[in-house]
C-alpha cells in the first residue's frame, strides 16, 4: 500500500529514497547528510544513486539524481528511472519499508507530473509477478507497507 508521508521523523519507515535533479531542492537535514559524500564524489550529485547513513528514524538515506533536465531529450522518464533506481538500491540494501521523496520537475513542467513518474517508477521496482506471488509466498512482496 502507498501512503502519504510529510514527516522525516517518522519511525514507520527504515530508509528514505529522494529523487531529485539535485540536492540544491532537498531538505536541508538531508543535504547535511549527503555532504560528506559529496565533497568526496562530485558525480554522485548527478547521476547514479548514493546510499549514506542519516540522523533519522530510517537511518539510511538513497539520494537518486535524475540527471540533467534541460537537454532536448529528456522528459519524465528521468524521474522514473531514477524513482526505480533509488528503490532497488534501497531494497538492496535491506529496506523493507521505504519512504519515497520526489524534488524537483522538469523546466516548464510540474511537481505533480514529476512526482507522479517518480511513483510509478519506484512501484515498478517493487512488482512481482502473480505467478511469483502464487507459488513462492516467501517472495510475494518486496516491501512492507
Amino acid at each position: 500500500s502507498t501512503r502519504v508521508c510529510t514527516d522525516l521523523e517518522s519511525g514507520d519507515f527504515d530508509a528514505i529514497v529522494v529523487v531529485s535533479p539535485s540536492t540544491k531542492e532537498i531538505p536541508e537535514v538531508l543535504r547535511k547528510a549527503l555532504e560528506p559524500t559529496l565533497a568526496l564524489d562530485k558525480g554522485a550529485e548527478n547521476k547514479g544513486c548514493t546510499l549514506v547513513p542519516v540522523s533519522l528514524p530510517a537511518k539510511r538515506l538513497v539520494y537518486s539524481a535524475t540527471g540533467p533536465l534541460d537537454r532536448d531529450y529528456d522528459d519524465l522518464r528521468r524521474f522514473s528511472e531514477a524513482g526505480c533506481a533509488g528503490i532497488k538500491r534501497a531494497l538492496a540494501a535491506g529496506a523493507k519499508a521505504p519512504l519515497l521523496m520526489s524534488c524537483g520537475s522538469m523546466p516548464n513542467g510540474t511537481v505533480k507530473e514529476a512526482s507522479t513518474c517518480t511513483l510509478l517508477g519506484a512501484l515498478g521496482a517493487v512488482y512481482v509477478p502473480l505467478e511469483m506471488r502464487e507459488s513462492v509466498k516467501e517472495r510475494a512482496k518486496k516491501v512492507n507497507l
